[in-house]
């Protein structure tokens, strides 16, 4: 479970808008949110930057490596 689709939205941005600003493709971004791939450290931090919060509230119950 992660929570980057419910700050995305909190947010009002599109997952294309953060896959970009992340510099990941947004099919990429899209299996980040739906738990299917899990993002690495240097890609998680990135992603936390773009929605403003740190990657431990993004992926409070997942071990990124």
């Amino acid at each position: 479970m992660n929570n980057l689709k419910k700050r995305r939205e909190e947010l009002n941005l599109t997952q294309k808008q953060v896959a970009d600003t992340a510099k990941v493709g947004v099919r990429l971004y899209q299996n980040y949110e739906t738990n299917r791939v899990e993002p690495g450290v240097n890609t998680a931090i990135k992603i936390a930057e773009v929605l403003e919060t740190t990657v431990e509230k993004l992926f409070k119950d997942k071990t990124i490596i």
